[in-house]
């Protein structure tokens, strides 16, 4: 009776030991085969074959061959289901052969700016940290950045923080322009420094900002002409213009009713020019929406902006069109948190500023920079209010 009860018993106890864990490999194998993911031979079906594997400090990258026939775009819906089905944070690369690189730690929820992320006589600023550690932009490789998400999601902070390093990085060299079509609300408080050449606040500001900045345009580009230049980055040139709009849907025509109207589409068409031929002369555009639809962000602008950011999208299509593929909708709700695109997607979490913090940095260097313009005024500051402007844009809308 005793040994009859002990097979059982033994049984029992094998049951209660723990499985043997799943090394992410194999999990990335059986998430293959559970998903069919490969293509049939005959009788035969091919998956993807783990050709290499490098373990790194941080992440491990595991390369496979694709059988031929199986389209790279098969993955793009694939990620979600890796992560799920190894928890953790995954990255997938295509050159010539499947790169999968698995994280062991996921992106911080959030982390501040500190003055170590400067980088003085340098066009870079910090875009934000990921698996890899921080990825820098640099505007002198990539004069143009078109920026999208809803609102609360960091947009505002990554202007903030772009203008504070840029500011810090080229104090002598660099200039702004502002169109923060939210009443001037967000950016109207620097307009005292003598780097900060106008704030508009309406689209009425906007158009008179912009006319100044297209008729510099024109007078840059008689100077290269005559001296031969084609790319200010192969000049002794030091200034670099940048003009940032925030809240890009206040100049749309489509949108805006009545007298206003006309004024949006000449600002577009201006913006559509600094964007096409701004680049090489030295200017560069920030054109951001919380609103990214067509008619939002004119088609002229975005085919000449290499540079996409996007926050978290409420819907799929307005992923595509700030990246021109979906994904964005899918990111997690943490503010800071942005798809930031160049030749790939790269998930990254952005750095977190505010005014406090910039003006304490900035009266540091109180010598260098706040040297406030007297007498400046806000951009036609005489329009009458009822009626929005009392002259009509340029002859050149």
């Amino acid at each position: 009776m005793i040994e009859w009860l002990a097979i059982p018993a033994m049984a029992f106890g094998a049951a209660l030991l723990p499985k043997k864990r799943l090394s992410d490999q194999k999990k990335i194998q059986m998430i293959f085969e559970n998903r069919k993911v490969g293509i049939n031979k005959g009788e035969t079906f091919l998956y993807p074959k783990l050709i290499r594997k490098y373990n790194h400090s941080t992440y491990t990258t595991y390369i496979y061959s694709l059988p031929l026939g199986v389209p790279s775009e098969a993955f793009d819906s694939f990620i979600p289901v890796l992560k799920d089905g190894i928890n953790k944070d995954v990255e997938i690369e295509f050159d010539g052969v499947l790169k999968i690189n698995v994280f062991e730690q996921g992106l911080p929820s959030s982390w501040k700016y500190d003055e170590d992320l400067l980088r003085p006589d340098t066009w870079e600023i910090p875009i934000g940290k990921n698996h890899k550690g921080t990825l820098y932009h640099d505007f002198e490789k990539y004069p143009h950045m078109l920026v999208g998400g809803v609102t609360r999601f960091g947009k505002t902070v990554l202007i903030k923080e772009t203008f504070y390093t840029l500011l810090m990085n080229q104090i002598k060299d660099v200039e702004f322009y502002f169109l923060d079509l939210k009443g001037g609300l967000e950016f109207g408080k620097y307009q005292g420094l003598s780097q900060v050449r106008a704030v508009a606040s309406d689209v009425f500001e906007a158009a008179e900002v912009l006319s100044g900045i297209v008729e510099d345009l024109k007078k840059r580009e008689k100077s290269f002409r005559e001296k031969g230049y084609t790319n200010i980055v192969d000049t002794p040139i030091k200034k670099r213009t940048f003009v940032i709009v925030d809240e890009g849907a206040e100049l749309s025509p489509n949108i805006i009713a009545g007298e206003g109207k006309k004024y949006a589409k000449f600002c577009q068409a201006a913006l559509s020019e600094i964007s096409r031929i701004g680049g090489g002369l030295g200017l560069r555009l920030i054109y951001c929406t919380q609103y990214p639809t067509k008619e939002a962000v004119p088609m002229q602008v975005k085919m000449n902006i290499v540079t996409r950011i996007s926050f978290i999208a409420a819907a799929q299509i307005a992923s595509m069109v700030i990246l021109d593929e979906k994904g964005a909708e899918d990111l997690p709700s943490i503010p800071g948190r942005a798809i930031y695109k160049i030749e790939k997607n790269r998930i990254v979490q952005v750095p977190y500023i505010d005014d406090k913090y910039m003006f304490e940095k900035m009266e540091e260097r109180e010598n260098d920079i706040i040297q406030a313009a007297t007498n400046r005024k806000s951009v036609n500051d005489n329009r009458p209010a009822e009626y929005g402007e009392d002259k009509t844009p340029p002859a050149n809308t």
